[in-house]
Parts: structure tokens; sequence; C-alpha cells
């Protein structure tokens, strides 16, 4: 790795940061884009835009040059198309003076302090890569917006240690000299994913890179029109470019070992790794020729390279998709790739003398030692008197077998304690997709010895090969994922943690219910009865426990009787001579002390 830079002194320039934005039919967004560079809270003449123009055929070069007449901050090429954002970048980056470099979207926009909190970051500790948090608006993206490198602020830290690996798009603060002095650019050929190798690439130079995670830096915006390249996609041809170039920028700038190892897993076994080459898509955009000289060239350049260090962090679809590639079996992948276009699952079957599931090509050995999941779903859960009762389904996908036993395991988070339950397994079904199990299980919170925090997962078993999963993270649409309140006084509260997975907190430790707001309550009756009025409340009341009123606020709060008819409806019954009175409130309280102060004339509007 290149050794740590010394402080960055003064630019002859005086210019801090070159933003380069490659435009191409953005005329109803440019504006605000640049914009929001102008916006930015830096000294006069500290940044530049380099906005290249890729042969739109809308307005947006006109408008371009608008913004830029009369103005030094502003430098506005027109390039003919190439048809994706690497060659205009490219133009940008070669005539950037710039100290650093960011590359902005012609349709995305930075937050006002984005460039000078970046900025002092990278001369502070003299990251090469300075990445920002990253933030949507608009309506939906084609893609996720990446968020497994920013769980917290990280200063000069190793990109693999740090996830930001994770993230190879090009939104980053780049330092200029690294770039230029390692030859980095965007590579041409392809329009999707070539800032992959650029990124890879400038953060294998960089002596360690920083992450600001502390506010949303970037704002990518979301469009459903479908004019966004993300969005048009491109063909498992140009995909194979994308992933082998990956895989030649980690090679030739990486020693043999762990780390190359880690970072080849993303273009080979990744999930846009072999699958977006030889799956669903293959067959209709290429002919027999083409796939064939397609399985050659990925071939060549992967089978020196495949290992199980890369190969045990794959999907089996994945695994068997190298495998056959590695083999230079085209009949099976074609075999395979028909079957995804289908949206059908890879026959597995299990073989009793290795104890493994595995794939059986039609010619050749079988295909084993696959990553099988356990696909479950879950679709309700039940309180009871002492614990939950838990309906769902699970099986292994394409697998015509049902387990030979299951249990659900609760997993003390801190302890690492374990307390096991059997689930009868004797109610299966099977259809093109494998065999399911349907299972209904009692989960007693009375077994859980421990305070804290109990995770679950089912666990299945085939002779002596185990597959277990966390229980919840798949879930049947629509079901109620609110927390679930047990006993009364409160032992436990049944909730998703943060990964979706189903959790017990028995005592409970921590707070899981949202506070019930105001505006969420409403009374759709009053009636008087006797000496008393009942109000009916209409809201998120099924974690409610308790109801008191005060009639004015110098009297003491008494209880008030409360009843729960439904989750959703419940009645508040008061005196008469308290409900008269102008100042009269009520207040309402969940399992965990949580209030909502309700004024009786607001129950009255």
């Amino acid at each position: 790795m290149t050794e740590l830079p010394a402080k960055t002194g003064p630019n002859p320039t005086g210019i801090d940061v070159s933003v380069v934005i490659p435009v191409y039919n953005c005329e109803k967004y440019i504006q605000e884009t640049v914009e929001s560079v102008r916006a930015q809270d830096m000294h006069a003449g500290a940044l530049e835009i380099i906005a290249v123009d890729d042969g739109s055929t809308d307005d947006s070069l006109n408008i371009l040059n608008k913004l830029a007449a009369d103005c030094t901050d502003l430098h506005v090429h027109s390039t003919p198309n190439s048809g994706s954002a690497a060659a205009p970048r490219n133009f940008g980056l070669e005539r950037a003076r710039g100290r650093y470099v960011f590359f902005l979207d012609a349709d995305d926009k930075f937050s006002p302090n984005a460039l000078s909190r970046l900025t002092e970051v990278a001369d502070t500790t003299g990251s090469g890569v300075v990445l920002g948090k990253m933030g949507l608006f608009g309506e939906k993206r084609a893609g996720n917006v990446p968020s497994t490198a920013f769980g917290k602020t990280l200063f000069a830290v190793d990109f693999i240690d740090s996830k930001a690996h994770s993230t190879l798009g090009a939104w980053k603060l780049f330092r200029r000299s690294i770039l230029m002095d390692n030859d980095i650019r965007f590579p041409l050929g392809y329009k999707i994913g070539e800032d992959q190798p650029f990124t890879m690439k400038a953060y294998l130079h960089s002596p360690h890179i920083s992450i600001l995670a502390d506010q949303v830096y970037y704002w990518l915006r979301g469009r459903d029109d479908g004019t966004n390249i993300t969005a048009t996609g491109q063909p498992p041809s140009k995909h194979l470019c994308r992933i082998l170039t990956l895989i030649k920028t980690i090679v030739d700038n990486t020693e043999p070992g762990e780390r190359r190892d880690h970072l080849l897993r993303r273009p080979i076994i990744g999930a846009a790794g072999v699958k977006s080459v030889f799956g669903k898509k293959m067959l209709a955009a290429h002919d027999r020729a083409e796939r064939e000289a397609m399985v050659k060239e990925f071939r060549e350049v992967v089978a020196p390279l495949w290992n199980s260090n890369i190969r045990d962090h794959g999907v089996p679809e994945s695994q068997i998709l190298v495998d056959l590639a590695v083999r230079g079996d085209i009949d099976e992948i074609e075999t395979v790739s028909r079957l995804l276009a289908h949206k059908k699952p890879v026959p597995l079957s299990f073989d009793e003398e290795h104890a493994q599931l595995v794939y059986e090509p039609r010619a050749g050995d079988s295909v084993g030692d696959l990553r099988v999941r356990l696909h479950q779903s879950l679709e309700s859960i039940t309180s009871t008197a002492d614990g939950i009762i838990i309906r769902g389904e699970f099986g292994v996908a394409g697998l015509g077998r049902a387990p030979d036993s299951a249990h659900i395991i609760l997993r003390h988070r801190k302890l690492g304690t374990k307390i096991t339950s059997k689930i009868d397994i004797s109610r299966t079904y099977t259809r093109s997709f494998g065999t399911r199990v349907r299972f209904s299980t009692d989960v007693q919170i009375s077994k859980l010895a421990d305070s804290g925090i109990w995770e679950l997962f089912i666990k299945a078993k085939w002779s002596s090969m185990v597959v277990r999963e966390r229980l919840g993270i798949a879930r049947t649409a629509g079901m109620d994922t609110a927390p679930i309140i047990i006993g009364d006084p409160v032992e436990g509260v049944v909730f998703f943690d943060q990964s979706d997975g189903l959790s017990v907190d028995l005592g409970p430790t921590e707070k899981h219910l949202d506070p019930v707001k105001r505006h969420e309550l409403h009374v759709v009756d009053q009636f008087e009865v006797g000496r008393s009025v009942v109000f009916v409340i209409s809201g998120p009341v099924s974690n409610m426990k308790a109801a008191s009123y005060q009639a004015d606020d110098k009297s003491k709060s008494k209880p008030a009787r409360f009843i729960v008819h439904s989750t959703d409806q419940a009645s508040i019954v008061i005196p008469r001579s308290a409900a008269k009175k102008q100042g009269c409130a009520i207040e309402l309280k969940d399992a965990e002390g949580n209030s909502v102060e309700i004024a009786l004339t607001e129950l009255r509007d």
C-alpha cells in the first residue's frame, strides 16, 4: 500500500475540491445538482465544478451553459455520447485541478456542509478516500442505498476491516494525487459497475480510508421514470466484462492470500457475481457461440483463483455455476440458467454417504459442499398466559425430502445459554420448490432462567447434516410485527430485532414499545351510563395497560376503568362529575410505562 502522505499543503491553484459531474439527459435535475455544490460552506475559490455533457439529447447542455454564464466556478464541456458515466468522468478527472476530486451524479445533490467536512477529515487524517453517509430522496431507486459501511464514524482505518469495500460507487472524496500517480481511471466498454474497479484500485493505493456516518452527506435521487442507467440494465456479456475487470484490478494490486480472497468474493460469488453472467438472463440474451465464449473467458480467469476461501461464502446457485464454469460444462450451465429464468430452484438431493446436499449434473461428478440455507416463513405469533405460539413453515429450496428432526432454539445473546424445543415435523407438503414442513410450536417463557435478550433459531437435521437459520427473518406479507407483551405484570417482550430476527427480552431489560402519539387516538363514540361517562377510543391500544384521569389542575390523578376490546379499540370510564370539568384530562400507560395524555376537550372535539 501507498505510504502515508505528508500533510497536504496549500494548493497553488487555491482549489480544494474538483467536483466532476457526468451529465446525460438530466434537464429536470441538473440545476438543483449544481446549486447544491454552490451552496457548500467553503470559502470562495475552494471549489470548481467540471460538468461533462455526454451527448445529451434534451436541454441539459443549454441549462449548464446558462448556469456557467458570467461565473468562473463552473466549467462546461460537451463530448459525443459514450453510453456510460466512465468516459465523461475520465474527461473531467484529466482537467481537475483540486487537491481532491468528488464524482457527483447529475441527478443527485450534497448536504450543505458535505465537502467542507469531508475535506477536513481528509486533511486531518491523510486518508486517500473519505466516505460520507448516503441518503435517498425522490422516488424509488433501482438499487439499494449503501449502508453496510456506515454503522459508525471511523478515522484512518483499513478499507476491508471497516467494510468500506462493500460500497464501490464513485460517490466519495478521492485524493487526486493517488488517482493520477497510480493511473486510476474508469474502465470503458460497459455502462453499469464501471466505478467498481476504479474505487477498488483507489482503496488499494490509499494508506487508509475514513468514514463519516454522523449525518447524510450525499443524497441519491430515486427516479421511477426508467431513464437512469442502472434501471435500463446491461446484458450478461457486459456483466462478464465488469466482473473480470474487477477481478483483474484486485489480482494486479494484491498478493495471494486472505485479503485477496476476501475481495474476490464479491465479483465471483457475490449477489452481482456469476449469477449476473450465467443466470436467468443468459439464454435470452446470447446465442450458443456467445455463451461458449463467455464460459471460456470466465474459466480462464477464475479457475486459477477458485478456492474454498471464496467458494464457501456463496449461495448454492452461485457455487454450482462457478464449479460448472470451471469444468467448462456449458450444457449444465444452460440447464441451471433455464431453471433460474423460470424462477425454479436448482434441484438438490441428499448424499447419504457424505451426509450432504448435492447437485447432480447429467454428466460428471456431483457438485457438493453447498452452503444451503433453511428457507423459513413465519406466519403468526400468538401470545399465551406464559409464552407464545409460533406458526410457520420451513424447508430447503430444491430438496424434495423433509428433515429427520427439527427444533426451535432459544439462545441467550450474552451468556450463550441454549434452550431447545422439539418441532412436530409430521405435517409436510411438496411442490416444485421442494418439500416444506408446516409447524406450530409453543414457546414457554417460564423455561428461560436468565433475564436479557434470547434469540430464536430454527434447526433442521438430515442424518448428521444440520442446517440452522434465524427465525423470523422471512415472514408472510402483512404479518403484524409489533412487540408482544407477555405476562401481567410484564415478564417479557417478544419482538423483532434490528436484524429482523425474532427475539424474547426476558425481564424485560430494554424498552420495545413505541409510545403512542396523541394523533393516533380517536374517539369514535361517547355516552353516559348512570353517573359515568364512557369514551370509546380507536387506535393502537393493544399494549395499553392502565388509564387514569385528573378532573382539573388542582385535583389528584385517579384510576379510571380501562377496557380493551381489541387491538385497536378500548373504552375508558370516568365519573360524569369529572368529565364535565373543563380541565379534565385522561392518561393512558402501556406495559413499559410510556404514557400519552389526552385533554377531555380534545375528546369532545
